[in-house]
């Protein structure tokens, strides 16, 4: 199962096309976790967009290099590749949420402020 030469480019090519997006938000969690500080949904934003993108750039990298030892060893590394990206997924998403719950919460509050002024 080798891979000449222009495979293994357009696999890079569409793994570092598809980890734009991704860097992006990376960078946006970075910049929110230094604009808040070490508030827990600004941690856990940064570290499921970190490992999401780690994951995504592993599974492109790995598969160019792991397809050459055959199938059962390309079948476990993706695997064990999926499982962190769910983690990372996961970890994001409760992130978002304790994000979305504060920001509705601030709304709320200061409806009530102005309607009580």
């Amino acid at each position: 199962m080798g891979l000449d030469i222009t495979e293994i480019i357009k696999y890079l090519f569409q793994g570092v096309l598809t980890s734009i997006p991704q860097l992006v938000i990376v960078i946006l969690c970075i910049y929110y976790l230094i604009k808040v500080g070490s508030k827990i949904d600004g941690v856990l934003l940064t570290i499921g967009s970190i490992i999401s993108i780690l994951c995504n750039i592993s599974n492109v990298v790995g598969a160019v290099y792991i397809s050459t030892l055959g199938v059962d060893s390309y079948v476990i590394y993706l695997y064990i590749i999926q499982g962190f990206s769910i983690l990372g997924s996961i970890l994001f998403a409760i992130g978002f949420f304790i994000l979305i719950r504060k920001i509705i919460k601030n709304k709320v509050y200061l409806s009530n402020t102005r309607t009580n002024n």
